[in-house]
């Protein structure tokens, strides 16, 4: 399994020189590597356990090279945080690849071995068990997404390719000058003095002298800030979201696809991977002001939207409210908020990578994006509206889809934790409520508008004249959904709908790697009394009731708010520290 990660990960980068000078080539080679790529991560997450405890259930480490009081790695696992991540990587770059088949004329070879460098990247940010290796991963992804934004993209390419470079890179370095500093920080205080770069062991270190009272509060908060400005940037959270918007209008429809699905994505496990369990005392106590910004992020990207005449625009901004309400869940510090946040993390990228997939199928038929400009499209293009409908109530959080299974947990969570802890905090989970009122506002009228009514189709696009007609043709009317874009949307619309009706499938995998990672942040949010308390087990807590029908595993309500840390040897045993591929010992 170690060695099947391994190739995984590495497969898409080893396949850049099978995509071909020629276009037909070019799209084929890489259609066949990313479909490998999807089948080998669906087969790593499918077999993973549920209701496994292990930190890492597959991984290959080895030493990289040793210098004096250095031990760098090379490791590779997946664990609860990852297992669905790392396989949707796939699954979207399977749909970017489908949809840009006949969108991307010019530097087409180019264009699909960007893809799939970004494709590795983003594999190996879901899968790096040491900060150095997730660092290095992490920028990976930036440099293609800015080539394929630059040069691929609308009219504004250059300045939005260059604002979101900016922006990320600006943020990763301080992120990366706060993990150097755990890392060292940690090695000052161990009798080993070693300088060790390994995610479990880091996390395991850390928490032995902040039980023993030797990583303060107050040093966990400047490092806490460091980490926060980088991950704040890549969700982005409110008010750092500015160059999200242009960098989604201005990018292909591949680039939107992969940025809304999954770049996105790398802030808020940052946050799951780093910064609650390294620093819980400072996660804790900047949760309050990171729940307010969250909040108003949900409030001002859903009035944002509403007021959007750009199909494109108007689904970008609801990415800064939907994003919200995953760093909304985050920060809640209970379990029913962490599971939804990470739930919804999924969700998020199966529905608006699904929208932004969309869009670029009626770009491709009309060459314009603008909302006025169509009207009921349900009628032209019946298969097409089939699939924004879905995608649609998906985003919206419509009950027996996926959306509503993590929008209902992060609810009850901010709730939870104003009812409980912090009544001041009553406000934030009403405007949550309320966020999602206008989500099903402005995505319904969205639909409203350009899928029913009389039909409405732009004059230069119209049947029989110029440029109008089906867009592969050039002949005739437009036509509705080719068999290559139903495969491209029809995966997506599989997942919504399962995990809409059995969430408890993808929470049980969750849970454990939750549970002990951020169990030492939720007991730190908690008062005192609260701090030492179980919620009570049994099929009639909220969250067993959620985790009904899991194939194994415990129910989610064992989650408590503290986890006991294990002992020294069980947890170096646990996180595979005793042993490595070369036989040596960390």
């Amino acid at each position: 399994m170690s060695t099947l990660l391994l190739i995984t990960v590495l497969l898409p980068l080893l396949g850049v020189p099978l995509v071909g000078e020629r276009r037909e080539n070019a799209r084929r080679a890489a259609l066949l590597v990313v479909t490998l790529t999807l089948l080998l991560s669906g087969y790593l997450a499918f077999s993973f356990p549920a209701g496994g405890r292990d930190f890492a259930v597959w991984e290959t480490s080895w030493t990289a090279g040793r210098f004096p009081g250095v031990d760098l790695r090379f490791g590779l696992g997946l664990d609860g945080l990852s297992v669905w991540l790392f396989p949707l990587c796939a699954l979207l770059t399977f749909t970017a690849v489908l949809v840009s088949w006949h969108a991307v004329d010019r530097g087409a070879t180019s264009f699909y071995r960007l893809l799939l460098v970004l494709l590795t990247g983003m594999l190996g940010v879901f899968a790096a068990r040491d900060v150095l290796l997730f660092y290095l991963f992490f920028e990976a992804t930036l440099i293609p997404l800015f080539f394929l934004i630059g040069i691929w993209g609308h009219e504004e390419r250059r300045y939005a390719a260059v604002k979101f470079f900016l922006f990320t890179l600006a943020g990763s370095l301080l992120t990366f000058l706060g993990l150097l500093a755990l890392a060292i920080y940690n090695a000052q205080l161990q009798p080993h003095g070693v300088l060790t770069f390994s995610i479990p062991r880091l996390t395991e270190e850390l928490a032995a002298l902040r039980a023993g009272g030797q990583f303060p509060p107050a040093v966990q908060m400047w490092i806490f800030l460091a980490l926060f400005a980088g991950f704040a940037v890549k969700v982005p959270l409110f008010p750092l979201h500015t160059w999200l918007p242009l960098a989604h209008v201005e990018a292909p429809t591949a680039g939107s696809v992969l940025l809304a699905g999954i770049l996105l994505k790398i802030g808020g496990y940052g946050f799951l991977r780093f910064s609650l369990p390294m620093l819980p005392d400072a996660a804790a106590a900047s949760a309050p002001w990171i729940l307010f910004l969250a909040a108003v992020g949900i409030i001002y990207g859903a009035l944002t939207a509403l007021a959007q005449s750009d199909i494109k625009r108007l689904i970008a901004y609801s990415s800064v409210a939907h994003l919200g309400y995953c760093v909304l869940g985050f920060f809640a510090l209970n379990p029913l908020g962490l599971h939804g946040g990470l739930l919804q993390m999924v969700n998020h990228g199966l529905a608006t990578g699904g929208l932004f997939a969309v869009v670029g199928m009626i770009y491709e038929r009309y060459h314009t994006r603008r909302i006025d400009s169509f009207g009921g499209l349900a009628r032209r293009l019946p298969l097409l509206a089939f699939f924004m409908f879905l995608l649609t109530f998906s985003s919206i959080g419509l009950p027996g889809l996926n959306g509503f299974a993590g929008e209902f947990l992060i609810l009850a969570g901010m709730f939870q934790r104003a009812w409980l802890f912090r009544p001041g905090e009553l406000a934030l989970a009403v405007a949550a409520v309320f966020g999602v009122v206008l989500a099903a506002w402005y995505m319904l009228q969205l639909v409203g508008r350009v899928f029913f009514g009389e039909l409405k189709e732009p004059e230069r696009n119209a049947p029989g004249s110029p440029g109008g007609g089906d867009p592969y043709t050039g002949q005739g009317r437009v036509g509705d959904l080719t068999a290559r874009e139903v495969f491209a949307l029809a995966p997506l619309g599989l997942f919504i709908v399962w995990i809409g009706v059995q969430p408890s499938y993808f929470l049980a995998r969750m849970t454990p790697t939750l549970q002990s990672l951020t169990g030492q942040a939720m007991a730190a949010a908690a008062p005192p009394a609260a701090s030492t308390t179980t919620p009570p087990e049994g099929r009639d807590s909220p969250l067993s009731v959620v985790s009904q029908g899991a194939a194994a595993g415990p129910p989610l309500a064992e989650i408590g708010y503290a986890s006991p840390r294990p002992a020294p040897n069980a947890a170096a045993s646990r996180h595979g520290l005793e042993t490595t591929d070369d036989g040596a010992g960390p």
